[in-house]
């Protein structure tokens, strides 16, 4: 627990949202970043995979085909326990209940390594392509929400808390993960196209570009990293400060995630070391390590 001022005061409530990830507003940007930062060859593939749909448009997708495919849903998060630093695969990512002799697991660091392997494969129909297109912008997204990284309370879900004074967020009691898709993001009080234009902003600023490189490992630890210093209590009070703070983290995971996501399609898609329409894109060294950005 860190000293972002008084937020923990003790309360019921009634039972806790059914939460996802980011919630589809956090997905969408994830994916309007991601769009800056593509190759021409990159545009022209995802053009052709997905027709008139954007990355923005299908990067909520994954959820919507999870409700009528429960078999989808470990391959959203990693259960990272709150006793570990960092992420063992044997201990955190379950062998597939549905096919127990594949070599790909149920958890989100298995599964975007698999979906890009599908979206790289020329041998497979374009339909199929797509959906892996589909999966690889959701599941990097997903992997950037720190609680998608915490095993501990149903990755917080089971954390009742009260949000600026409501008990209620949206139609559903506040829960800690909840919070963390949804609310933060909505009470910047942004609308897509200025919020996406803080996010560009706040890359060039922070010469976050050095860190769009790395793997789904990698991710999955800064998340987690995150995850334990921002857990609150049950019934916990999140407060002004509270939202203060953890936006600049809500803001980093959201523009790393599309820059991440831009560098994983154009390496699949398209010719790499062509520069997207963002100025002065620079390349991560092969010997540079992605790092959690320092807090302001």
């Amino acid at each position: 627990m860190r000293g972002f001022g008084m937020y923990v005061l003790l309360l019921g409530l009634a039972m806790p949202q059914n939460c996802w990830a980011w919630g589809r507003e956090g997905h969408r940007l994830t994916a309007l970043v991601a769009e800056q930062y593509l190759t021409p060859e990159t545009k022209a593939q995802i053009t052709e995979l997905l027709h008139n749909e954007s990355l923005a448009d299908v990067a909520p997708w994954a959820d919507s085909y999870r409700a009528d495919h429960p078999e989808t849903a470990k391959w959203h998060y990693v259960d990272i326990p709150s006793t570990e630093a960092k992420f063992d695969r044997n201990r955190d990512c379950p062998v597939s209940e549905t096919d127990p002799k594949s070599p790909w697991r149920d958890c989100v660091t298995d599964r975007i390594l698999y979906f890009e392997g599908r979206l790289g494969d020329a041998s497979l129909s374009a339909a199929e392509r797509a959906v892996a297109l589909k999966f690889v912008v959701h599941l990097i997204g997903d992997i950037h929400q720190p609680f998608h990284a915490y095993a501990d309370d149903r990755g917080g879900n089971n954390i009742r808390v009260t949000f600026l004074g409501s008990a209620v967020c949206g139609t559903y009691a506040c829960n800690l993960h909840g919070v963390w898709d949804d609310s933060i993001i909505e009470e910047q009080g942004l609308n897509e196209t200025k919020y996406t234009e803080r996010l560009l902003q706040e890359i060039k600023s922070n010469d976050w570009e050095r860190l769009a490189g790395g793997e789904p490992t990698t991710w999955a630890n800064i998340s987690h990293h995150y995850a334990l210093e921002a857990v609150a209590p049950n019934g916990a009070l999140i407060t002004h400060e509270y939202v203060a703070e953890e936006a600049k983290v809500v803001d980093a995971q959201l523009a790393l995630a599309g820059l991440r996501m831009a560098r994983v399609l154009n390496r699949i898609l398209g010719d790499e070391t062509t520069p997207g329409t963002q100025p002065e894109r620079k390349p991560l060294p092969k010997s540079e390590t992605p790092q959690a950005p320092p807090r302001n």
